[in-house]
């Protein structure tokens, strides 16, 4: 029995510095038990916390877009240079209404740039009846976007130089579009739309440690349109009807939604540069998990989904894609087709 306590209660103010050091040490065993638990689950938390915050990004852009009958859009901040893919601040872009000229009769005249081969990219409107077009007023500029007659395509602006516009054709994935040899008049109708403005009041920055994956992120079952090695801002437009007006990924220039569009949230040190990184690091590592894990197959993650036909905005979990292939690693590309499938059925189903 130990003197302490032998003494009356009442004479005993504090515990002994033995009693102190074997709670000190019960509480330090504990902790080391339950902080990896608790810190996976705080962050699996924020991954969930982050998810909500983008869908009420675009919701908000949407709403935006139909309530001011105005293009608005969601602009998706790359990172650096050496995280090009990932986008941890988003942001509410002004697209000003459409130009077409002075009168609804407005029209120019297609024309092929030396470099145009056999596809129409300039286009040449009177000043006198498209005013803004001139020199003097210099509203438009390279970067601007236009559209013609009653095409879904969409052009990047190369130049406006009094009132001829050379633009960026053929788009991506759109190579007969404007071909000389298959159109039938010269004549075009116009819409010219202005760079979106990024409104800072509007600005989304996640909790730390998660992000928008855009390595992943991009249309249909397994394209990833969105990843870059550029830093270019991308960007998400929502038309006046609330269904995707275009798409830029900062570098292809502006393109129209023909599928349904994935965007992905999860963990920053989860994004690779390219798609190939992780695969590489799977390759070196074949022993070592930590080395296999990614965005599209950490099932804490979460899928952004916007139906570009309907305006739809929906949200679902991650399902991890095949791991293997028999007994040889799956690349990131090809686990893309299964995640995205998942991420498909949940927003069709929220939507009937």
């Amino acid at each position: 029995m130990s003197i302490a306590s032998a003494l009356p209660k009442k004479l005993r103010e504090a515990y002994t510095l033995v009693e102190l050091l074997v709670v000190m040490a019960a509480l330090t065993v504990l902790a080391a038990v339950l902080l990896p638990s608790i810190k996976s689950l705080l962050h699996d938390q924020k991954v969930a916390t982050a998810s909500r915050m983008v869908k009420a990004h675009f919701e908000a852009a949407q709403a935006r877009a139909i309530a001011g009958s105005s293009p608005v859009a969601v602009i998706l901040e790359r990172e650096n240079v050496n995280f090009p893919n990932m986008v941890t601040r988003l942001s509410i872009g002004q697209v000003f209404p459409p130009y077409e000229g002075d009168t609804t009769a407005t029209t120019g005249t297609l024309g092929v740039s030396a470099a145009g081969l056999n596809f129409y990219d300039t286009l040449t409107v009177t000043v006198a009846e498209a005013s803004l077009l001139s020199n003097v007023a210099g509203v438009f500029t390279a970067g601007d976007y236009l559209q013609l007659d009653d095409r879904q395509s969409i052009y990047q602006v190369l130049s406006v130089n009094n009132g001829v516009i050379t633009f960026s054709n053929p788009t991506v994935g759109q190579e007969a579009d404007l071909q000389i040899s298959s159109r039938m008049t010269d004549k075009a109708r116009f819409r010219l739309y202005r760079k979106p403005t990024k409104s800072f009041l509007q600005t989304l920055t996640l909790p730390r440690g998660t992000c928008v994956d855009l390595s992943v992120s991009g249309l249909g079952p397994g394209g990833n349109e969105f990843g870059t090695t550029a830093t270019g801002l991308a960007m998400i437009v929502f038309n006046p009807q609330g269904r995707i007006a275009y798409w830029n990924n900062g570098v292809d220039g502006p393109m129209a939604a023909t599928s349904l569009m994935h965007v992905l949230i999860g963990r920053t040190e989860q994004v690779g540069a390219t798609l190939a990184d992780v695969d590489l690091m799977r390759v070196a590592n074949p022993d070592d998990p930590s080395s296999f894990n990614t965005n599209i197959n950490d099932t804490n993650n979460a899928w952004l989904t916007v139906n570009p036909f309907t305006g739809a905005i929906g949200s679902s979990g991650v399902q991890a894609g095949n791991e293997m292939i028999g007994t040889v690693p799956n690349t990131v590309a090809g686990r893309l087709p299964t995640a995205r499938a998942f991420a498909t059925y949940g927003t069709t189903q929220s939507e009937n």
